[in-house]
This record gives C-alpha cells, structure tokens and sequence, in this order.
C-alpha cells in the first residue's frame, strides 16, 4: 500500500467512522481488481460527502 492510498483510507475511516486498521487490513485482502473498484467507490462516497 502506498501514501497515497493510505491517506485515502484514512480519509474515509474518518469521515464515515470506521476504524483505520480494519479498512487497511481489508484493503490488503483485496486482488488488483478488486482495489481499483474499491478505491473508485470510495472516491465517489467521499465526493458525494464533500458536496453536501
């Protein structure tokens, strides 16, 4: 996992209130596939969130 991915998740842990550990421990399972729609949902939440 890179910074920059790291910051993503951490973003959205706070902004929804999940625990960091548990998102990265998820992410870490995940195959490339599965990461890249992973990353483009949580994109759209936290878009979504900052237009409210």
């Amino acid at each position: 996992m890179n910074e920059k991915t790291a910051k993503l998740l951490n973003k959205y842990a706070s902004a929804k209130g999940y625990n960091p550990k548990e998102l990265k421990r998820r992410w870490l399972s995940l195959n490339k596939d599965e990461r890249f729609l992973e990353r483009q949902r949580i994109l759209k939440e936290l878009q979504e969130l900052k237009s409210k």
